[in-house]
């Protein structure tokens, strides 16, 4: 073959590449439009886009029925356009201006105005149950579109990538967008009476009272009385999925050590959803802000005090125990870390035990996989931190090492703080501490303290 017939040859394939690649990526998007199209089934697209200047635009979508809400008809696939500075949705498709076609839901030529700033374009096609099986409404998805567009002034409407939310300077603490089996937990002090605005959201099945599917809650750190957390009765509808639900208010506390905790399981969060998400999908847990922040401050006891005990940097192989009296009741705080992979699988961790008369003891405390949380670094890495009511009497603090993962040795990722590997106690009552030390032992070299 000729070096030109060769050119030929290749001129041919690039042309041929090119037309494939057209066919399926589709007509490019119209100048000053923002466009989905080739949407599948359980899918959650999204698109941010900058408005520049106060514009109409005219929305276009089709989305589906879902048919299997007993007869319910509710959107099974559908988009929705929400303000990125606030998470307020300006714009959705429902029964108010989708018509129905067969399990077709459309909307035709919906004028919207938009103000200058930012906003981002949702589409969500996971349908109104919590079922992972095969739906009617999925023969539809070749049929799902939306496009955004303006009339006025193509340039004042641009997608970008996806925008943080700005801070407003009241904020307190952020565990939001919780994907599956995530725990996260913060400790704070209310040092003088302080309204706490909380904007919360999780999954909560049927019935009333705190349920344990994906949830979130204040406590009193000291006393363990619960200030709030997410029920059925304090939240409201989220969007998407019935059992979506959101809590926006505010809180009076009063002064004090709290904990605040959230926690999702292994079904329907943030990444994994089983069915529609809310309007804010990155809303998923917990938002704590006040506009007295003055009067509220993070309590971190290693930045209060020395702890009375600690044995920290713990390596493999080690056994240590500090036996102490208490004459007054006191309130302590525990922070451990160690490995723990799963229940009953702990591996270096601390427990607490008060003596008895009989000379017997009883467990007060131990550190376990259900009462800790993520620690950083390898998955196994947990911390648990506990504020406990002691009374008078005689206790041991122990901790415990198997041969590996120490901070002698990590044979996995460090976790964060890695030195305050092993247990401290904390002696938080106002005034001086009155522990008294009576013995210590171990039976492997000394951790640095």
């Amino acid at each position: 073959m000729s070096s030109r017939s060769r050119l030929q040859v290749i001129v041919l394939l690039l042309l041929g590449f090119f037309v494939v690649v057209r066919l399926f990526s589709g007509p490019p998007s119209p100048r000053g439009a923002i466009v989905f199209t080739k949407l599948d089934v359980r899918e959650l697209r999204q698109q941010s886009f900058r408005v520049s200047e106060r514009i109409t635009v005219e929305i276009d979508a089709t989305g589906s029925i879902d048919e299997r809400r007993s007869g319910e008809m509710g959107l099974a696939a559908y988009p929705w356009i929400t303000r990125d500075d606030t998470g307020e949705v300006i714009w959705k498709m429902d029964n108010s201006n989708a018509l129905q076609e067969g399990s077709l839901a459309h909307v035709k030529g919906d004028q919207l105005v938009l103000e200058a700033g930012i906003y981002t374009l949702n589409f969500a096609s996971y349908g109104q149950l919590l079922q992972r099986s095969r739906a009617p409404f999925w023969d539809d998805k070749r049929k799902w579109r939306v496009m955004i567009q303006s009339s006025e002034n193509g340039d004042a409407l641009q997608p970008i990538s996806g925008v943080l939310r700005m801070d407003s300077g009241e904020k307190i603490w952020e565990a939001t967008a919780m994907g599956r089996n995530e725990k996260k937990e913060y400790y704070f002090e209310v040092l003088r009476p302080a309204k706490l605005e909380i904007q919360a959201m999780g999954q909560l099945s049927s019935g009333d009272g705190f349920r344990t599917v994906d949830y979130s809650m204040i406590e009193d750190a000291v006393s363990g009385q619960v200030v709030w957390y997410l029920s059925r009765d304090n939240t409201e509808w989220a969007g998407g999925a019935q059992e979506n639900r959101v809590y926006e208010g505010t809180v009076g506390m009063q002064p004090g050590i709290y904990r605040a905790s959230v926690a999702t399981d292994s079904r329907h969060n943030y990444g994994s959803w089983e069915a529609n998400p809310p309007y804010d999908p990155d809303g998923w847990g917990i938002n704590l802000s006040s506009p007295t922040r003055d009067r509220i401050t993070t309590f971190d006891p290693w930045m209060q005090d020395e702890p009375v005990i600690a044995f920290m940097q713990v390596g493999d192989d080690a056994r240590w125990e500090t036996t102490f009296m208490i004459s007054r009741t006191t309130p302590v705080m525990l922070h451990a870390m160690g490995e723990i992979t799963g229940p009953n699988n702990g591996y270096d961790f601390a427990w607490l035990e008060q003596l008895e008369d009989d000379g017997g003891a009883r467990t007060v405390w131990e550190m376990t996989y259900e009462n800790s949380v993520p620690a950083g670094g390898a998955q196994k890495n947990r911390k648990a931190v506990k504020v406990l009511i002691l009374e008078p009497g005689t206790y041991v603090l122990h901790y415990e090492s198997d041969g590996s993962h120490s901070f002698e040795h990590w044979n996995a990722r460090a976790p964060d703080n890695q030195e305050r590997w092993g247990v401290a106690l904390f002696d938080i009552r106002e005034g001086g501490s009155e522990i008294a030390i009576i013995d210590s032992s171990s039976k492997s070299p000394a951790p640095v303290q």
